[in-house]
């Protein structure tokens, strides 16, 4: 069974403009040879400004805090539904460009806007402070909100996930009274959302703004490039990522070469000599984490 909802209209700070590039020509170069440059110039611009602005998300408990954006995963649910703790090598920096999407992938740029519920609920699971959450997808999309529930409750229950600190617990209910709700939606969907909070996703990533768990329907089916042959643990560092910043956990970064990728790097920008992973915990209940991004 499930439940239509349409997303609340949030506010907040101001959007952060992208950054261009600009290049002057040489006096008395070739006019075609400063063309050339200038254009050049102006490409590497457009790629610097797209990932400028990330998509990984920061906040504080119950969100408090300023959003922010973001995503990427290692190691997480394999396709059959059991948690997988393999890693698979990381690609080079070189190989981490632009997530790949769009024309001729089948995925819809646009949708309603409507969202429809997962019924019933789950859990608790974990200990301490529960905090519950409701599971959405927009309409029109071959996505069910009960398979993608089923999804994320995995993921949260994961041993490996936010319940290891011992004091975190989860329960899923099926209304809009949840602590946070985690939306599937199209690419404008997630824009105009995460906009009304002033963060730019470009059509490429997720958030997390106030209560709102946002997931990019181009990054759940396709990953990055670095997760293409293992899109489950990807859609894990999504949300591992994201209610990671709901939990008021920022952005990290590689803590050194080989070693895994915390999951709140914003690893959709490149792994920086660290490993795919996906979870926030080790398997022996050792945080993985590295240092902070001022």
């Amino acid at each position: 069974m499930t439940h239509r909802t349409s997303p609340a209209r949030p506010h907040g700070r101001r959007r952060r403009s992208k950054g261009s590039a600009h290049a002057r020509p040489a006096r008395k170069a070739p006019l075609a040879v400063g063309i050339a440059a200038l254009a050049a110039l102006t490409a590497v611009g457009l790629v610097v400004t797209e990932f400028g602005n990330g998509s990984e998300s920061t906040a504080s408990t119950r969100q408090t805090a300023s959003p922010r954006t973001d995503t990427a995963t290692a190691g997480s649910p394999s396709s059959s539904g059991t948690p997988s703790s393999s890693v698979t090598p990381s690609a080079s920096p070189a190989a981490e460009k632009k997530p790949e999407g769009g024309p001729g992938t089948g995925i819809p740029k646009s949708g309603p806007g409507t969202f429809s519920t997962a019924g019933a609920g789950s859990g608790p699971f974990g200990n301490g402070r529960i905090v519950t959450y409701s599971v959405s997808v927009e309409d029109g999309l071959k996505e069910s909100a009960e398979a993608v529930a089923s999804e994320v409750d995995k993921v949260l229950a994961d041993p490996r996930g936010w319940t290891a600190d011992g004091a975190t617990g989860f329960r899923r209910v099926a209304d809009d009274a949840a602590d946070f709700v985690v939306q599937l939606a199209t690419p404008d969907t997630v824009d105009r959302i995460c906009g009304e909070y002033n963060l730019d996703t470009g059509g490429e990533v997720n958030c997390n703004v106030g209560r709102h768990v946002m997931v990019n329907l181009k990054r759940w089916r396709l990953a990055t490039p670095a997760y293409a042959q293992d899109v489950p643990s990807y859609r894990a560092l999504i949300i591992n990522h994201e209610v990671g910043h709901y939990l008021g956990h920022n952005h990290e970064t590689c803590p050194g070469a080989g070693k895994p990728a915390p999951a709140m790097m914003q690893q959709i920008k490149g792994l920086r000599g660290c490993v795919i992973n996906a979870w926030p915990y080790a398997t022996d209940g050792t945080r993985i984490t590295g240092p902070p991004v001022a």
